[in-house]
């Protein structure tokens, strides 16, 4: 199995995770991990304003401003739409073969199978469906699972199921409790306040039908050209024998070995 090689930046790395292996992940800066959609004037990508359907490539920075959200699906399934006021880090984590997420101040939804999301307090991997918010104070991280499964690894382990919120502070656990189906509709109630356009429609690739070419005309004065031969005379057909209208004799009718012969005259 391949290993993927482990890369650090200051800007927004994203990296997609193939099942089986790393094989087809992108590697090299620039090349697509997925498309991005937006929610207000103030998304940035690469540090110009971003656009609906920009592609998201590795070593690509995203940040979000006030009343703004960015909403990028990978490309090999899942997405994160970020909040205002959101700077994630993406990262790929080599050792447990998922993408990173370090998120210092902000709040992100995330849906994807396997992702490891790291904060000032908390470190877990993820599979399925979380809220994730960062408080800058005081040092405030929360996780609330929506759906599937969270393992907590720092500051203590800890197995979230769904419906439960986690808090940490100051790398101490501060609370675990469940909420009720209207607590959780409130926790993820600032995803209704954006809307996103739908993605340019991409025009479908027409093949393309290599027809052959017609066989090419002899040029005229070639020796290793032959001549074409000249259509051979046909003859006009013979003009047909008229049918005879008479009646036929009886001798023509019946065989020889049947007609009777009469006798020759005996002359005395």
């Amino acid at each position: 199995m391949t290993r993927c090689p482990r890369s650090i930046s200051v800007s927004l790395l994203l990296l997609t995770l193939v099942a089986g292996g790393c094989a087809s992940l992108p590697t090299q800066p620039g090349q697509p991990i997925g498309l991005l959609r937006v929610s207000g004037p103030n998304v940035w990508l690469n540090g110009a304003p971003a656009r609906n359907g920009d592609q998201v490539a590795i070593g690509s920075s995203l940040a979000t401003g006030p009343g703004s959200s960015a909403l990028l699906e990978f490309r090999d399934g899942g997405y994160l739409q970020l909040d205002q006021n959101t700077d994630p880090i993406f990262e790929w984590l080599a050792q447990s073969k998922c993408i990173l997420v370090r998120i210092f101040k902000g709040q992100a939804y995330l849906k994807r199978e396997r992702a490891c999301v790291e904060g000032p307090n908390l470190s877990m991997v993820l599979n399925s469906e979380a809220n994730i918010r960062i408080h800058e104070r005081p040092g405030l991280s929360e996780v609330t699972l929506l759906q599937g499964r969270a393992e907590i690894t720092a500051p203590a382990r800890l197995t979230l199921q769904p419906g439960q919120r986690f808090s940490a502070s100051e790398r101490r656990i501060a609370a675990l409790r469940t909420l009720s189906r209207e607590e959780l509709a409130a926790v993820v109630a600032w995803r209704a306040s954006y809307r996103f356009k739908p993605l340019p429609a991409t025009k479908p690739k027409v093949p393309i039908i290599l027809w052959p070419k017609p066989p090419r005309p002899p040029e005229p004065g070639r020796p290793d050209q032959p001549k074409p031969e000249p259509p051979a005379p046909t003859e006009p057909p013979s003009p047909e024998k008229p049918k005879r209208n008479w009646p036929a004799l009886e001798r023509d009718r019946l065989p020889p070995d049947l007609i009777e012969r009469r006798p020759e005259p005996v002359i005395r």
